[in-house]
């Protein structure tokens, strides 16, 4: 019988590291870029673990680049769906088509590394919404008022969703890169929106019609 081998990796369903089962390698010479800051292409070594957790049985791809040329510490490790690959929230499934389908599309950029990608789509996700629920009031600044004004947003949270707008701004005009904490808050703050106006607002509505009136008393 095959002796099974081990390696420990980061697991993103269990978000620690965790004892994996190599199920399948495979090693060879390519052609490496790194794009920040842009360098000339060199050979690299690399090898490819294909994983699955030893817990919950999560399948990833684990590539080692061996290049001393292009990395400071002579190689560089990465996965796929990376590490940092946030999970796509269970109440999808309520949001109106088109944002359903968009919000999957954002996920495959972040699977895939297209940060800019996801946060321009972030951004289009907010203005999905906004039109949806209160029309096209004309520029941004109008149309977040115009949440305000709706009762969708408080003026805090007008604020915080103006930050996202902004990042989003940033990767469409000025081709600004963010790292992947922010962008998992930009997308903590959209989904917080997304959330609260097509799942919580007619969850809280179906409960107090479901919860029965307080009785009055008597003196």
């Amino acid at each position: 019988m095959k002796e099974q081998i081990k390696s420990q990796s980061f697991c993103r369903e269990c978000s620690q590291r965790t004892w994996h089962l190599v199920v399948a390698s495979l090693s060879r010479r390519e052609i490496e870029v790194e794009e920040d800051p842009p360098a000339p292409p060199v050979w690299a070594d690399v090898d490819y673990d294909f994983l699955q957790c030893c817990g919950c049985e999560c399948v990833t791809m684990r590539s080692t680049l061996t290049c001393e040329e292009l990395y400071q510490d002579g190689r560089i490790v990465r996965h796929f769906p990376p590490s940092t690959a946030r999970r796509r929230p269970a109440w999808e499934a309520q949001l109106p088509p088109p944002a359903q389908f968009l919000i999957r599309e954002i996920y495959n950029a972040l699977y895939s590394g297209g940060l800019r990608l996801a946060v321009m789509g972030a951004r289009t996700l907010v203005d999905m919404a906004i039109l949806d629920k209160v029309g096209d009031p004309g520029s941004f600044d109008k149309k977040l008022q115009a949440l305000e004004d709706g009762g969708y947003v408080s003026k805090r949270n007008r604020e915080v969703l103006d930050a996202a707008l902004d990042a989003g701004n940033a990767s469409a005009h000025r081709g600004h890169k963010f790292d992947s904490e922010s962008v998992n808050q930009v997308m903590d703050i959209v989904e917080n929106l997304l959330q609260a106006i097509y799942v919580l607002e007619p969850a809280a509505k179906k409960i107090k019609t479901a919860t029965p009136p307080r009785k009055k008393t008597t003196k």
